[in-house]
């Protein structure tokens, strides 16, 4: 019994033995030797998709951007040339309106190294603030290796933010008063409050109210606080009733309002004014 059971551990043994030894094998074993071409941005957390916002300037001048192509594997002792083309199917921005390509067709990973740049430009003074415009970027093809195929496209969307400027809110509005019509108004600099502003005319009744804005182009909010006015010889409260908002982008804001007459606390109007800038 003692043999047979030392006989049982020599095999067992062995045969551990011989396991080690295939697992070691070098011809077992799977080593990726080539390259592949992929999209820098389409490998991040963000996704394959990736809204970019860009400051919107509105003097006649494009914004300049790249995405980078990288090669993925040992770099190459010669020029690696990248094909790609832009998906008609998938893309709503209109080159020439929305964009401009600089590198066209192809793009080249120079000698020694591991990536290259897909060059382009937004026309930002043609997109509005909350639009939002595709471009769809295809690896096609390269000279050497393969296209990823999970990180071979990508899609940018292009959007803008406008920066607040108090002074692009001077100066003379086209101003709609719903069920009443269209006046002049003159939007002058608040003399203490940075960010505030003086409107003439409210009302069309000669007034003069403050409207102060946010400096949050991304999220523009403006109030009407809540101020005595003498208008016709009467003395009114106004106040703001409702959310307002304006377009740092083309200097137009929006702000629901409530007149109340002071003697007998009697409301007057209620109403919007949606304040436009001339063309």
């Amino acid at each position: 019994m003692k043999n047979l059971r030392t006989l049982k551990y020599t095999l067992l043994a062995a045969m551990l033995v011989i396991l080690a030894a295939c697992y070691e094998d070098p011809g077992t074993e799977i080593l990726f030797n080539g390259t592949e071409i992929e999209i820098q941005e389409a490998t991040t957390s963000a996704g394959k998709r990736v809204n970019k916002a860009y400051l919107r300037v509105t003097d006649g001048n494009s914004v300049r951007d790249s995405i980078r192509v990288n090669l993925v594997g040992a770099q190459r002792s010669t020029p690696v040339t990248v094909n790609f083309s832009i998906d008609a199917e998938v893309s709503t921005a209109i080159e020439g309106t929305h964009y401009n390509l600089i590198t066209e067709n192809s793009v080249e990973i120079p000698a020694n190294s591991s990536f290259g740049y897909i060059y382009y430009e937004v026309i930002d003074d043609n997109i509005e603030q909350g639009e939002v415009w595709l471009v769809k970027f295809d690896i096609t093809s390269t000279t050497q290796g393969q296209v990823s195929v999970n990180y071979g496209t990508f899609t940018r969307g292009l959007q803008v933010l406008c920066p607040f400027d108090r002074a692009n809110f001077l100066g003379t509005y086209n101003t709609l008063e719903p069920n009443y019509g269209t006046y002049t108004n003159v939007a002058t600099a608040h003399p203490t409050i940075a960010n505030a502003i003086n409107i003439d005319n409210f009302w069309d009744f000669g007034g003069v109210v403050r409207y102060e804005f946010s400096t949050n182009s991304a999220s523009p909010t403006v109030t009407l606080p809540t101020q005595n006015v003498t208008m016709g010889g009467v003395a009114y409260t106004v106040s703001q009733n409702g959310a307002a908002s304006y377009d740092p982008c083309n200097f137009s804001f929006v702000v629901p309002y409530r007149v109340v007459r002071i003697s007998d606390n009697s409301t007057r109007d209620t109403n919007t004014h949606t304040f436009t800038k001339p063309n």
